[in-house]
């Protein structure tokens, strides 16, 4: 018990107690069916929503090329038509976050090289909510090449406010007519895309609960199997990594609950807790050591 208090202590004088919850998110598991490039991570709502290849005016047309290639874990979307696009072609998605602050911005991009062509080389990150004007995100630049290391956004704030029930819109949108070789581009040209992640904080501030006088978690930290003890009967416990990802699931009606993650690697991880006496879900996170 001590060894959890002395690291929640230095998570909170850190402030990473505020844990991002993942509102929508894309890694892309399947490349056939309708659903297919719909996120597979976040919220019910926002699952539904789609990734989406579109122009700028006149038409703001959605462009129906978008298909999938292997990509930075299991698939990837993937189009070409980046021809004449700077400033003019992008990719889009849209989701909901009534009551979420502090939203984050994760990707991995990549534009093929065939031999004969190349995909376009920088993007720029922008935002905008339902009926607004697309915004530039601060250092949303990105440069892109043929690898799945460069083209990456990393945990990027988004200054996105007031949105309320309003669908906030993320772009990846081209700043280039040429290749990242620096050729003029063709209609061959091939941009991936892949890993996309949106967190957020909850307002409502359930992510700031410190529940050390109900739950107690053994040893902290661990190799990926400890033991958590509850005051109050426990409804469901989540594990995900940082990347908002479920890696291990559970649900009862019991106060403790012995929890064997496999081999997984060293790191922080997400503990979801939900209590039958609340339908409010606490967080917090711990180590693997």
């Amino acid at each position: 018990m001590k060894k959890l208090l002395l690291f929640l202590a230095s998570v909170i004088s850190s402030g990473a107690i505020m844990a991002q919850d993942t509102l929508t998110g894309w890694t892309f598991p399947v490349n056939n069916g309708l659903d297919s490039l719909n996120a597979n991570l976040g919220t019910d709502q926002n699952k539904g929503y789609d990734l989406r290849f579109q122009w700028v005016d006149p038409n703001d047309t959605t462009v129906n090329s978008v298909f999938f290639t292997d990509g930075a874990t299991s698939y990837a979307a993937a189009t070409t038509g980046w021809e004449n696009g700077a400033n003019q072609k992008y990719w889009s998605v849209k989701f909901k976050a009534p009551g979420y602050s502090d939203i984050k911005v994760s990707s991995k991009q990549k534009s093929v090289y065939t031999g004969y062509d190349a995909g376009p080389g920088e993007f720029k990150l922008q935002w905008k909510i339902s009926g607004g004007t697309f915004e530039d995100v601060p250092n949303g630049t990105n440069l892109v090449v043929n690898d799945w290391t460069t083209g990456v956004i990393d945990n990027l704030p988004v200054p996105v406010t007031n949105q309320g029930s309003s669908s906030v819109y993320i772009r990846w949108l081209s700043m280039t007519n040429n290749d990242f070789l620096g050729s003029p581009l063709t209609s061959n040209g091939i941009s991936m895309i892949d890993d996309i992640l949106v967190t957020g904080v909850n307002s409502s501030g359930i992510n700031d609960i410190i529940f050390t006088n109900r739950v107690n978690i053994y040893p902290v930290p661990n190799n990926g199997i400890f033991t958590l003890q509850s005051k109050v009967p426990v409804s469901s416990l989540e594990v995900l990594d940082m990347n908002g990802r479920t890696i291990y699931k559970t649900s009862g009606n019991a106060s403790e609950f012995k929890v064997d993650l496999g081999s997984v690697s060293k790191g922080i991880y997400i503990l979801k807790i939900g209590f039958i006496d609340t339908e409010k879900t606490y967080t917090i996170k711990f180590p693997v050591d």
